[in-house]
């Protein structure tokens, strides 16, 4: 058995000094730990937690920097009292980033002394930016209570212990025959074993003394080119043995044997033939191996030349970008590698290059990632070398409701003389990473059954299309050799078809260019419907073009510097719509195929500001089906129906919606139609708000809660103990102001003043709540919560930003918030700081700044995330945006289209920025000296307002002159229109539209 004494001391003092232990707690809850007598009257400590009325977590935290083995058992006795809450030890690494975990839901504490064992099959990754893989060294240990039921309890602790269960050197091997110069022993030390030539019933076996976990076998072969056939056995006892793998035609130098969370003390390897039993080595894995079909591959794939396997499965990140069309409903994902999965959560195709019969991977080239110059979504992948280009070039083609998936590979030779062939690789294997994994997607993707018909190609059940036939084809099951040793392997059996039981089967393509052609191309297609057409008539410069025309609803011209801006901007919005799935919008193309109400409204808003307003109206027709008979507005809808998870943000944000999408749209039947949902909306909101005007509510310890809505979930970092949100208290104002205005529509004057003055009474009360939660707390910001009164810039500015509450929030605390947000911000811009993540909904706060006049802190921010995007080509940013850009962490998805849509329309309130509560609307506020002092103005034509569609263009004359064009359909607001040039320290309010004319710094007027 192996020692680590540091390590087994440690564990043996781990409950010994109640001192050394921290607590952290969540919210309103608590605890405390206190030394006791434990089991024996061994050292032990008392762990007693709170949740008050709440929910949310107790931590208790040891610091320890330890060497961790890589086969434990981790033992303590545990007793206690309390409901069956969360139960966790959490083991953190030398960092503290990442983060393994032991769960036990609705853990019911035993009531006396009960010795629990854990080991490291029970230790799974949790999060962080090593994106899996065994623990090598920690620095705490924490073990937490996380409320189900909540209330309060107490949990004792005694009695430690740790053995490192490294396997031992007492086992026994023994062999049907053995060479003498090869014997059985040697297969066990790296020396090699071989039967006798003579040895008809081959076999190799070892005892290894006690039963062991583990997670698989390596094979090493004496002889690789040989194919090799060979079954393994397992047993107990010695005597009777069950099969645990087989192959049939193993070829390579290795083969890696899967045998997940095995505990096994006897392995019997028997062979086909005598000239199969030729091994170098046989290696036993231990569990973290296997610990989950992803593992598996992780390990396969560190053994093989770099670009050998996709990137991710070198635990590097990967990221990818859709491939679709304006109508939605089928995406397909490219990756920065050119790897192309046609389907969601299908297989995927993946090229190489064989070059004069050498190998070359996207590792060996230089890669280069590209979008259409306007910004529309059609993305490219192309391979640079001194001797060829090789671009990836796929598109949707997509008419009535035929969609097919078009792959056009394109090469071009450099050198003459060269032998270059184009070859593609269908693998088990996702563009979505391992740690995407939600329901079938992320990683590893099975394929049983490959076959390979007159230039056609089925993997499972679905087709692919071959416009030419290739030289060569071959399919494989993965024992018979890894995917990538077929691509070389001249005497592979050829064969139509291929079953793999373990799901992980693979097929090679190879196409020779044609003679005296210095430039080819394939084209592969993958049909969505029933139609298997090949090319008629349809290109992809045809695709691109129909891109162009989708998102030309609103012309831009802008100087060179701000074009990347604008090019974003339609890539934006043509991200949400390739998103969609027919009505419902969705806000990434994998991860994130579920529609959340508070997503989907906004992105639908971004889309109406890009001239696509019918996609918003489709959403919240469709949406409006699911509200409950009471009122009640699900959060969440996907495939699988509606998620029950309360988070009362839904309820006005729809409202809110169908008000966006019947603004300046004349559709009486959508009104009459959609009104009764917005009448019960807003009553089960009004209905919500009186739980918390009771007077218990009235109390001086309660009365920062009256009149808000109840606690909810609609904030991510919530969703541990919901809490009353002022994020649904904004969405909730403004859906009751929303439903008004809809009354008036429909002359229900009676509904729409008792909505407005409900809504009124609710603002006076939310903004009541947040100023006695700053007194109380001193705050220096706006809080997000009234439990936590934590700070949250993001949720802020989305009542800034989209809901328009600046000049209701109180001053003070709204500057400092932005001030201490953009100090955090620039930090992050320092190569020395010290960070690992952050969230692009940060955009959103671009917006906010505009709005309360910080234009130079708004290009700032502007700045910094077109900087940031991933990659920056593909004019995107994932949810989770990691300081390493190869860091293997959870991304969320990726285009994150809430993001995008945040984006547009910050970008869209610095060319004209609306305020709604005013009834004003302000022109350039945001804009930057340099893109209106180029030679040529900036304009905008047919740009959504509330107040019309506006024609627009600034050019600075000099430092006291700009001369403007103001026209379109524009109405001028109640409030005024306003423009507000950066060389003008005051906004200058125009009275007339059209306007064509210079204004200068002595027509300013006060701008409050």
């Amino acid at each position: 058995m192996g020692e680590n004494s540091a390590l087994l001391e440690a564990m043996e003092k781990l409950f010994a000094s109640p001192e050394n232990w921290q607590i952290i707690a969540s919210g309103q809850a608590s605890g405390k730990v206190s030394r006791m007598a434990g089991k024996m009257q061994a050292p032990a400590i008392r762990f007693e937690y709170d949740f008050a009325e709440g929910g949310g977590f107790v931590v208790m935290r040891k610091v320890c920097e330890l060497q961790w083995p890589e086969t434990f058992e981790l033992g303590y006795s545990i007793r206690g009292e309390g409901p069956p809450n969360h139960f966790e030890i959490k083991l953190i690494s030398a960092d503290g980033s990442n983060v393994w975990r032991a769960l036990k839901s609705d853990f019911a504490p035993p009531s006396e002394w009960t010795k629990h064992i854990l080991t490291e099959r029970d230790f799974l990754f949790a999060w962080g930016p090593a994106g899996g893989g065994s623990i090598a060294v920690i620095s705490a240990i924490e073990v937490v209570v996380a409320a189900g039921p909540g209330g309060r309890g107490v949990l004792e602790f005694s009695d430690a212990t740790m053995q490192d269960q490294a396997r031992h050197e007492n086992f026994v091997i023994t062999a049907s025959s053995s060479r003498a110069e090869f014997t059985a022993q040697g297969a066990f030390s790296n020396n090699g074993w071989m039967a006798a030539v003579n040895d008809q019933s081959s076999f190799w076996q070892i005892d290894l003394g006690r039963p062991q976990r583990m997670g698989g076998v390596v094979i090493d072969w004496l002889l690789p080119a040989a194919a090799k056939e060979f079954s393994l056995y397992q047993s107990d006892d010695g005597k009777s043995w069950s099969a645990c793998y087989q192959a049939e035609h193993a070829v390579g130098a290795r083969t890696y044997i899967s045998l997940p969370r095995a505990t096994l003390r006897w392995l019997k390897f028997v062979f086909g033939d005598a000239a199969s039993a030729a091994v170098r080595n046989i290696s036993i894995m231990p569990d973290s191996f296997s610990q989950t079909p992803h593992d598996f591959i992780h390990a396969v794939a560190k053994n093989f030349p770099r670009g050998s396997f996709p990137r991710y499965w070198l635990r590097e990140q990967s990221y990818w970008t859709p491939v679709g069309s304006p109508s939605g409903k089928h995406r397909a994902l490219i990756n920065e590698e050119g790897m192309i999965e046609p389907d969601e959560g299908s297989f995927s195709l993946e090229p190489f290059v064989l070059l004069d019969d050498r190998l070359l991977t996207w590792a060996d080239v230089e890669i280069t990632a590209a979008l259409d110059s306007t910004g529309a979504p059609t993305p490219s992948v192309r391979w640079g070398h001194p001797d060829f280009l090789l671009e990836i070039l796929p598109w949707m083609d997509a008419c009535d409701e035929n969609f097919t998936l078009r792959m056009n590979y394109r090469w071009q030779l450099k050198r003459t003389g060269a032998d270059l062939r184009l070859v593609l690789l269908v693998r088990p294997y996702q563009v979505n990473p391992p740690w995407q994994a939600f329901r079938h997607l992320g990683g590893r993707s099975e394929i049983k059954r490959i076959s390979m018909g007159e230039n056609t190609l089925r993997v499972e059940g679905s087709l692919v299309l071959l416009d030419s036939k290739p030289a060569e084809v071959k399919l494989a099951r993965f024992d018979e050799c890894d995917g990538l040793g077929l691509i070389q392997n001249t005497h592979f059996p050829k064969r139509d078809e291929v079953f793999d039981e373990q799901g992980l089967a693979a097929a090679v393509m190879v196409w020779n260019p044609r003679v005296n052609e210095t430039t080819h191309q394939v084209t592969l297609s993958f049909p969505y419907t029933q139609s298997n057409k090949m090319l008629d008539g349809r290109t992809r410069d045809l695709a691109v073009q129909e891109w162009r025309q989708a998102l030309a609803s609103v012309i831009w011209q802008v100087p060179a510097a701000a074009e990347h801006a604008v090019a974003t901007w339609r890539t934006a919005a043509g991200h949400i719509l390739i998103n969609r799935d027919g009505a419902a919008i969705q806000p990434g193309p994998r991860r994130y195929t579920r529609s959340w109400v508070r997503d989907c409204v906004v992105m639908g808003a971004a889309l109406a500001k890009a001239g696509l307003p019918e996609a918003l109206r489709e959403f919240v027709a469709w949406y409006a089906a699911f509200q409950r008979d009471d009122g009640y507005v699900p959060s969440v809808v996907d495939r699988d129906g509606v998620d029950d998870l309360v988070e009362h943000d839904s309820h006005g944000q729809l409202c809110w919606g169908i008000a966006e999408a019947l603004r300046g749209f004349h559709d009486d039947d959508l009104l009459e139609k959609l009104f009764p949902v917005v009448q019960k909306a807003a009553e089960y909101l009004i209905e919500l708000r009186s739980q918390r005007m009771t007077p218990e509510y009235q109390d001086p310890a309660r009365l920062n809660v009256f009149g808000l809505l109840p606690e909810s979930a609609s904030h991510e970092g919530y969703l541990a103990h919901p809490v009353h949100s002022y994020w649904d208290d904004f969405w909730g104002i403004r859906g009751l102001q929303a439903a008004a205005e809809l009354a008036i529509l429909l002359d229900q004057q009676d509904l729409a003043a008792h909505w407005s003055a409900q809504a009124a009474d609710f603002e006076t009360c939310v903004i009541a709540s947040i100023e006695r939660v700053i007194e109380h707390g001193k705050l220096h910001y706006i809080p997000g919560s009234v439990e936590w009164a934590d700070f949250d810039p993001t949720a802020v500015a989305n009542a800034i930003c989209l809901l328009d509450f600046a000049d209701a929030l109180p001053q003070e605390q709204l500057r400092s918030m932005m001030q201490t947000y953009l100090c955090g911000m620039r930090k992050r811009h320092d190569p020395a700081a010290t960070w690992l993540n952050y969230s692009a909904y940060e955009i959103r706060i671009m917006g906010a700044l505009v709005r309360i006049g910080e234009r130079d802190a708004a290009n700032e921010l502007l700045d910094y995330f077109l900087l940031e995007q991933r990659p920056i080509s593909w004019n995107q940013w994932p949810e989770i945006t990691w300081r390493d850009p190869r860091a293997p962490g959870h991304l969320g998805d990726v285009p994150h289209t809430w993001i995008a849509a945040e984006y547009l329309l910050a970008w869209s309130s610095m060319v004209a920025a609306e305020h709604t509560s005013r009834e004003r609307l302000v022109l350039a506020s945001g804009l930057r000296a340099e893109w209106i002092s180029s030679e040529q103005p900036f304009w905008v034509k047919n740009f959504p307002t509330r107040y019309g569609l506006l024609d627009f263009s600034i050019h600075a004359l000099s430092s006291d002159e700009v001369f403007l064009t103001i026209g379109g359909m524009l109405e001028i607001p109640r409030g005024g229109l306003w423009v507000h040039p950066p060389q003008f320290e005051e906004a200058v309010e125009i009275t007339a539209v059209p306007f064509d004319g210079v204004i200068g710094r002595s027509e300013q007027r006060p701008f409050a």
